[in-house]
């Protein structure tokens, strides 16, 4: 039985012999039971004469008692004693002697050894000379305890006592010599056979720490002459119910240094072999069983011979102690020889079976760690060779993987267990595999380190050695997705420690490969790259190669990666894309639009959205998993688009730059940078929101530049020169999914723009700032929802349609003001590409007095205007006089010029029409009701009939006219002024006349000039019959008060007469009178001495006509600021030539 050695007794060491002392020395100290047998023998040669024959004839006390003195004084310090001895003389005189229960001591009392009985068969011959010469021995019942220290000293014990019996150090060459020195005595000379039966050995070994015990062993000695042969079979206990079997055989000539055994074993457990010596010590980490045969022998020189093994190893496993993990194996077998001169094992066949590996090998191995008197193996090195490979450790693999062959280098260290791979050289299909490593066998299990490299490798062969159950996540992704190619540079590390899960390093280049980063997504064609696994992180990077985009052509992937963050992450590891591309835009988008992202689709647009190049940089995030979740997938993208053009942004209209910027996540895609929209640069940002609340639009939102060449791009025909520079407008377009029609919001402060509307005469200088909205749609027909402009002035709100063809259709403006002379809702109207809009003003109020209709005296551009249509509600012309339900159609190429009709202060109707003069514009006004529009004007209320011709010419900047005033054939009735001043002077009848059909004036004349606060009257004359009169001075406008002057010349019919010395209106005789005070009822005054006085020199009666107010006086121009106005045309003529030629047209008035 095989257990750890528990000694029941010490050991005395007794004197050590020498392994060269002399032969009769040694034979005298092996010999002890010869000397025995020969005492005895002796002593039955006496007896036999006087007994029976074949009677046991039992020894007396005495002759035991001399019989063991005898021995013992022979035996050097060995005691012998035994319970009885006995004679028994068969037939034909063959004499047999009997000892029971023999026991042989040290001189302390140790047992050495112990037989239940020994019994020999003595020769006949010799005896009767007085010699015992044994032929056959016969031991019973042996048992003794063979012991080996650490130091390798021999000792044998009975194992029953307190000692430790006889020490020795004994080596298998001594024991031969032994053998020889014992056969050499005489008294065994005619020993032909021993025979030992019943035999229990205890063999313990301190060295190994292990003890076993052999029971039912038998040996056989056979001497043919000075032939030698020994035979002996043992049953090991193992303490199971299997029991190991060991038969040997030992073979020599007496007399000679050189000997043969061998043993033959089955079922011993390896580690027993293992401790047996330098040749098995490489099967210690086994535990399995072990049956085979060995031969060697003792050379002539005293060394042992080369041994020569087969072992038959059963199933078992490989565990060089208790806490590492088994490694299972279903029968091993091996033939070896082992040299001790040179320490070398060769194996000529080394076969496994196993689910881990199953192959056949050969090679050598240098036993290393025997120096010393004690030394004992502590290494092997090694160099083997092996074929026909299969390995499936823990079963990894549904079919074990089949290996060409395999040569390698190791090195095998026993305690602790370890080995060292120095060199591995695998055929694999036309491929060498090249490896290095170390196990080790730690108290908590198992610790190794793998190295392993290949030049090439097809993807297939990889996953073939890939184990499907090992970092599966891993192997799947390379599974899945390396579709094709061809694998360099293959490098694997193992790395394993004890309670720590292993470490897996993997690392390889690809070429000509097919490589697919996500399910959903076209491959990567023609790749090559690197792929590594370290710490449970995959990383696959892509040097170049390109994916066939569904549209577009070919994207770029060089820099491209995929990421397994951690490989032994369970349902859904995350993985990680990070994407370095170059390409068209096309087929950027069109990968982008792939399932699962769907950007496009999402974004309501083609994948063709734009034409250009783009670089992008991103990553997308996904668990790996089959059913993914909307959600699932994140993504981030950033890139640059370069020579960018697209018609499908804005519709009609080509968006075009040099480069932009693009970035795209969960969240929304953006797309910014500087362009033109047509002609006209931008700096915007497109916008596609994509997140859960997302509704589907996108939005453009940034600058864009606001000019002539922007009105001409979006086809808004405003006259030449009515924008100049350039300003910049913040933009926003609204473009709905699904081919909506977008909506666009533009604002603007207008600096930088010069801006000119010729039709109103108003003008925006460049650094003047503003304010402009327009909101727009810009579908197949856009449409301006809604304008707002306010500048320099101008305040406009309305909105626009364009026709079909894209041209203005009408801006209809609720309400427009400029300056503080127009209020009023204006239509402009297109007329097509080729011709100015016409203006409609559909209400509102004009004030003639400070309207800048028209050019001003610096020079016009004399450009084509259209028509300009008033439907007023008011146009004012002074303070009190005003002209309403006007209605017109004038031109404005140069001012205002064209005709009107409508009521003087909503009264009397008359005509009129407009030029324009000085930059703004001089009127003529017609009735043919003169008193009519003299009452409606608040002049004189009871005034009726008469042609009228009113002309006002605009003179200055500040609102000022001068006037000229022809009635004809009008009556006068009820004029109060003229009523006090006809009292004044006592003419009855001309009174009774006034206040009765009135006053009948066949002229009146008046010139004048009018500014916004006053009137000044430069003269004036009214004639009829019945009455003369002459006026000037001046009506004050603010309070409504009159300072005028003049004459009375009654019975004008006879009186006017000598007008030729007087003025117009006076006669040649005339009262001097003064008006002065409210207008409603003035102070009237006359001197009747000025009648007396004829007319030639009236005027030292009188003041002199009042003169002309000054246009930059403070009166005039505390009247109001009139805006700045377009030059009208140079025209290189003098005012007056100018109004003459306008109002005495022969079309003047018509």
């Amino acid at each position: 039985m095989t257990d750890t050695k528990s000694p029941e007794h010490s050991v005395t060491d007794l004197p050590k012999v020498k392994a060269t002392g002399r032969k009769r020395r040694i034979a005298k100290r092996v010999g002890l039971g010869s000397l025995v047998l020969m005492a005895l023998l002796g002593v039955a040669a006496v007896v036999l004469i006087t007994v029976l024959v074949g009677k046991p004839i039992a020894a007396p006390d005495w002759l035991e008692q001399r019989i063991a003195t005898r021995v013992n004084d022979n035996l050097q310090g060995v005691q012998l004693t035994f319970d009885e001895a006995e004679l028994v003389v068969n037939k034909g005189w063959r004499p047999r002697a009997r000892i029971r229960n023999v026991t042989l001591r040290t001189a302390a009392g140790d047992e050495i050894v112990k037989f239940s009985e020994l019994e020999a068969s003595l020769a006949m011959k010799p005896l009767l000379s007085g010699e015992v010469v044994p032929k056959k021995i016969e031991l019973t019942g042996v048992f003794v305890t063979l012991r080996r220290d650490a130091e390798g000293q021999v000792s044998l014990s009975s194992g029953q006592g307190i000692g430790g019996g006889v020490a020795r150090n004994v080596s298998l060459p001594q024991v031969v010599v032994s053998l020889d020195a014992a056969f050499e005595q005489p008294q065994l000379k005619a020993l032909t056979n021993a025979d030992i039966y019943g035999v229990t050995l205890r063999y313990e070994d301190a060295r190994a720490d292990r003890a076993w015990t052999a029971d039912g062993g038998r040996f056989r000695l056979i001497r043919t002459g000075e032939e030698l042969a020994i035979s002996a079979d043992l049953a090991l206990l193992s303490g199971g119910t299997g029991v190991a079997t060991v038969e040997a055989n030992y073979s020599s000539r007496i007399g000679s240094a050189a000997a043969e055994f061998g043993v033959t074993m089955e079922d011993v457990a390896a580690a027993d072999i293992a401790a047996q010596g330098p040749a098995f010590a490489w099967l210690e980490a086994l535990r399995a069983p072990i049956s085979g045969a060995l031969r060697s022998g003792v050379l002539a020189n005293g060394k042992l011979a080369p041994i020569s093994a087969t072992l038959r190893i059963g199933k078992g496993v490989l565990q060089p102690n208790n806490e590492t993990r088994p490694i299972p194996f279903q029968s091993a077998g091996t033939y070896f020889n082992y040299d001790p001169a040179t320490r070398l094992l060769r194996f000529d066949e080394v076969t496994v079976d196993s689910k881990w590996v199953t192959g056949r090998a050969e090679g050598q191995a240098m036993v290393g760690g025997l120096e010393g008197e004690v030394g004992q193996v502590d290494t092997l090195i090694g160099q083997f060779s092996a074929s026909d490979l299969k390995f499936n450790p823990r079963d990894l693999y549904a079919v074990p993987v089949v290996l060409d062959g395999a040569n390698l280098d190791f090195r095998l260290e026993l305690n602790p267990f370890r080995v060292t791979l120095g060199q591995m050289l695998v055929s694999d299909q036309g491929q060498w595999l090249r490896a290095n490593g170390n196990i080790t066998a730690e108290r908590e299990g198992w610790r190794f380190a793998f190295d392993a490299q290949v030049d090439e490798l097809a993807p297939e062969r990889l996953l073939a050695l890939w184990p499907e159950k090992l970092i599966v996540k891993t192997r799947d992704w390379v599974s899945q997705n390396l579709l094709s190619g061809h694998l360099r540079e293959v490098d694997l590390a193992l790395r394993g420690a004890p309670n720590t899960p292993m470490e897996t390093y993997l690392s390889f280049d690809f070429a000509d490969a097919d490589l697919r980063f996500m399910k959903t997504m076209p491959p990567i064609q023609e790749a090559s790259g690197h792929a590594s696994l370290l710490r449970n992180r995959f990383v696959a990077s892509v040097d170049q190669g390109f994916v066939s985009a569904p549209q577009g052509g070919r994207v770029g992937m060089a820099g491209s990666s995929f990421i397994i963050p951690d490989v032994t992450v369970k349902d859904g590891a995350p993985a990680i894309a990070r994407l370095e591309t170059t390409s068209t835009v096309t087929a950027a988008l069109s990968l982008l639009d792939q399932e699962p992202l769907f950007v496009m689709d999402k974004a309501g647009l083609p994948v063709g959205l734009a034409d250009g190049r783009v670089t992008l940089d991103g990553t997308i995030a996904l668990p790996l998993r089959k059913e993914l979740q909307p959600g699932e997938v994140t993504y981030s993208v950033s890139g640059a688009l370069a020579d960018v053009r697209t018609d499908a942004l804005v519709p009609n209209e080509t968006l075009a730059a040099s480069a932009l910027t693009l970035s795209a996540d969960n969240d929304g895609v953006r797309i910014a940078g500087q362009g033109r929209l047509g002609n006209v640069p931008f700096d915007v940002a497109w916008d596609q929101p994509l997140g859960v609340e997302a509704k589907g639009g996108s939005q453009v939102r940034g600058t864009v530049e606001i000019s002539q060449a922007t009105l001409d791009e979006f086809n808004i025909t405003l006259p030449p020169g009515s924008v100049r520079g350039k300003g910049v407008g913040e933009i926003v377009v609204d473009l709905p999914p699904k081919g909506g029609t977008p909506r666009m919001v533009l604002t603007s402060n207008l600096r930088g723009l010069s801006m000119r509307l010729a039709p109103l005469g108003w003008s925006k200088a460049a650094g003047t700032a503003g304010s402009l909205r327009i909101e727009a749609t810009l579908g197949e027909r856009p449409e301006v929802t809604a304008i707002s402009l306010d500048a320099a002035g101008l305040q406009a709100r309305g909105s626009v349609t364009l026709d079909a063809a894209g041209a203005l259709q009408r801006a209809s403006f609720s309400q427009v003001k400029v300056g503080n002379w127009m209020n009023a809702p204006v239509d402009i109207i297109g007329r097509g590409r080729s011709a100015a809009p016409e203006i409609h003003v559909r209400g509102g109020t004009i004030d003639l007095r400070t309207a800048n209709f028209g050019a001003d005296s610096a020079g016009g551009s004399g450009q084509s205007t259209g028509p300009l249509v008033l439907s007023l509600d008011q146009l004012r012309i002074t303070d009190t006089i005003a002209l309403t339900g006007m209605q017109g159609t004038f031109g404005t190429a140069n001012g205002l010029d064209g005709k009107f009709t409508g009521k003087i202060n909503g009264g009397t109707a008359v005509a009129g029409r407009v030029v324009p003069q000085n930059g703004r514009s001089a009127v003529r006004i017609t009735s043919q009701d003169a008193g009519g529009v003299v009452a409606s004007a608040g002049i004189i209320q009871n005034a009726r009939g008469g042609d009228l011709n009113l002309t006002l010419l605009p003179v200055g900047q500040n609102g000022a006219f001068d006037g000229e005033l022809t009635i004809r054939n009008t009556r006068v009735k009820n004029a109060p002024a003229i009523a006090d001043l006809l009292a004044a002077i006592s003419i009855v009848g001309l009174l009774e006349q006034l206040s009765g059909d009135g006053i009948v004036f066949s002229e009146v004349d008046g010139s004048f000039r009018l500014t916004p606060n006053r009137m000044t009257l430069t003269k004036a004359s009214a004639t009829g019959p019945s009455l003369g009169i002459s006026m000037d001075g001046i009506y004050n406008l603010n309070d409504s008060t009159l300072d005028m002057q003049g004459v009375v010349s009654p019975v004008y019919l006879l009186n006017g007469i000598g007008a030729i010395f007087t003025r117009k209106g006076e006669g040649l005789i005339g009262f001097n009178y003064q008006l002065t005070g409210p207008s409603a009822k003035p102070k009237v005054s006359v001197n009747p001495l000025s009648a007396l006085t004829p007319g030639l020199f009236r005027e030292i009666f009188r003041r002199p006509p009042p003169q002309v107010p000054d246009l930059d006086s403070p009166e005039v121009q505390d009247g109001g600021t009139v805006p700045e106005a377009f030059a009208p045309p140079e025209q290189n003529v003098t005012p007056a030539q100018e109004r003459r030629q306008r109002l005495d047209s022969p079309n003047y008035g018509r």
